[in-house]
């Protein structure tokens, strides 16, 4: 048995949603970390938006009245049926150069996102770490000019740029990886969209410290300013 506190996710898809930001922010909660659909439905009110990690988490995303423009699917393999999603409006970031020539088949000329591993990684536990030469989560930064050939072969426009390092991340690694992910973004003139995965250490026990937004946003803020 689970008990939620309704009111406090409430509150704190606000101290999300005021993460500091220069060019617009959409807040993104992912399903993995809550499938519940009384929570989805709690965080679709309270005005977040959806990263979904399998084919299946969309499907119950949309059951809890989000709409297809509102997920984001970054996932290690794409479901067989994901071609009626992205006729329906979802989002898709490819996260290997299969997946992403797998996409321009099947969608020319279309917006695709694209998941990078910056070369960078830090999580609360190794288990947690998504980014760096030990994981396998988005495509080699390396790789990117491949990438582009990718994009440019089918005739696809890069709209979005997505990296994630991994959950109860080091705020100092985070900031670091966030002007990386920026060059990233320089790479491809279509890009509109800086996707920054977050996983920010919340405190569960009395002697630990929750990441305090404010902070680490405040200069991710000024990046993306002078970026802009």
């Amino acid at each position: 048995t689970y008990v939620y506190d309704l009111p406090r996710l409430t509150e704190q898809a606000t101290a999300a949603k005021a993460f500091p930001n220069a060019l617009g922010l959409a807040v993104r909660h992912a399903v993995k970390a809550s499938p519940n659909a009384a929570v989805l439905k709690v965080l679709r009110k309270a005005g977040l938006h959806i990263d979904a990690s399998s084919g299946y988490e969309v499907r119950r995303a949309v059951q809890a009245g989000f709409d297809y423009d509102q997920i984001s699917l970054s996932t290690q393999e794409l479901p067989d049926f994901f071609p009626e999603l992205v006729e329906k409006g979802l989002k898709v970031n490819a996260c290997s150069l299969s997946q992403l020539e797998a996409y321009g088949v099947l969608f020319p000329g279309t917006e695709i996102g694209l998941r990078f591993n910056p070369g960078l990684g830090s999580g609360g536990t190794g288990k947690t770490n998504v980014g760096g030469p030990s994981s396998s989560f988005g495509v080699w930064h390396e790789l990117l000019p491949e990438a582009r050939a990718i994009v440019e072969r089918h005739g696809l426009i890069a709209d979005r740029i997505h990296t994630h390092i991994g959950s109860g991340s080091d705020p100092a690694v985070w900031m670091k990886t966030s002007g990386m992910s920026l060059d990233l973004c320089r790479e491809f003139e279509t890009v509109e969209t800086l996707n920054l995965g977050g996983g920010y250490k919340v405190g569960r026990m009395s002697y630990e410290k929750s990441t305090d937004l404010q902070v680490v946003g405040s200069p991710m803020k000024d990046l993306l300013r002078k970026f802009a």
